[in-house]
C-alpha cells in the first residue's frame, strides 16, 4: 500500500530502467492489480516490444503461497494473487505463437514456489526456475553482486548465473538472518517436464485411491514423516 522510498509511488504503476547510470523512469500507467494475469501479461508483452534482450529473466518478487497461495499479493488488492493458473495464461497469452520457451529464467523472490507443479507448468516457458522451497527470509535475494558479475562477463551461462543468484542469497541470510531456513534452487525445466508428470500423476492417484478406500491412517502417517516447508 506505501512503498519505502521515494521514487515508487503507490497510486500509479511505473516502470524503470537500471543501468550504468542508475534507476531511470520511463512511464506510467494507470493503476493495476499486481494479482491479476493481465497486469503480468501486459507487462511480458511490453519488455519483449521495448526491451528485446539475448538473455531473458523474469523475476517475481512479493510474498509467495506456492501453489495453493500463488505469488505477488496486492496490498491495494484486497491481497489479491496470481495463482499457478493466471501465471500460465500470462505466459502463454504473451507468446500464443512461439513454441520454444521464451525466457532463461523465470525466478521467484517469494516464498515456497520451488514445488513440482510450478516446474512443470513453467517448463513450456523458460529453461530454468530459481524458487525457494522453504519460506524465504524477509531479505529476499541480495542482487547486487551475482549482477555486478554478469555485467563484468555478458557471455556466462545461464547456470552459472542461477548459481551465483543461489550463492549470494545463501550467504547473505546466514551473515545477516541466523538461524533462519534458507533455500533456493535452480531447476532444469526440461528435465522437470521429462521426469516429474508421470511421478506427480502416480503419487496424486495412489492418494486419491487411498482417501476413496477410506485407508486414512496410510495417507496421515506418509503425510506426518514427509519434509514440511512453511509448517506455520
Amino acid at each position: 500500500s506505501e512503498w519505502e522510498n521515494s521514487k515508487v509511488k503507490s497510486d500509479v504503476l511505473t516502470r524503470f530502467i537500471y543501468d550504468k547510470n542508475g534507476l531511470k523512469k520511463v512511464g506510467t500507467t494507470e493503476l493495476a492489480n499486481m494479482g491479476a494475469q493481465e497486469t503480468l501479461a501486459d507487462f511480458l508483452k511490453y519488455c519483449h516490444e521495448y526491451h528485446p534482450a539475448e538473455k531473458s529473466m523474469v523475476i517475481l518478487w512479493n510474498h509467495g503461497g506456492g501453489v495453493v497461495g500463488g505469488v505477488a499479493y496486492d496490498e491495494i488488492y484486497g491481497l489479491d494473487s496470481l495463482s499457478m493458473k493466471e501465471l500460465q495464461n500470462a505466459f502463454a497469452g504473451s507468446f500464443p505463437d512461439v513454441t520454444e520457451p521464451v525466457f532463461d529464467i523465470i525466478g521467484f523472490d517469494a516464498c515456497l514456489m520451488a514445488t513440482a507443479e510450478n516446474a512443470i507448468m513453467l517448463s513450456k516457458h523458460a529453461d530454468y526456475m530459481i524458487a525457494s522451497e522453504e519460506t524465504e527470509p524477509g531479505i529476499g535475494w541480495y542482487y547486487t553482486n551475482w549482477l555486478t558479475e554478469y555485467s563484468a562477463n555478458p557471455s556466462m551461462s545461464t547456470l552459472e548465473i542461477g548459481k551465483n543468484i543461489i550463492d549470494d542469497f545463501i550467504d547473505t541470510c546466514t551473515r545477516r538472518c541466523s538461524g533462519q531456513s534458507t533455500t533456493l534452487s535452480i531447476v532444469d525445466l526440461a528435465e522437470a517436464e521429462a521426469t516429474l508428470p508421470q511421478t506427480l500423476t502416480d503419487f496424486s492417484t495412489d492418494t486419491y485411491n487411498l482417501i476413496k478406500e477410506q485407508e486414512y491412517a496410510k495417507v496421515s502417517n506418509a503425510r506426518s514423516g514427509a519434509r514440511e516447508f512453511g509448517s506455520s
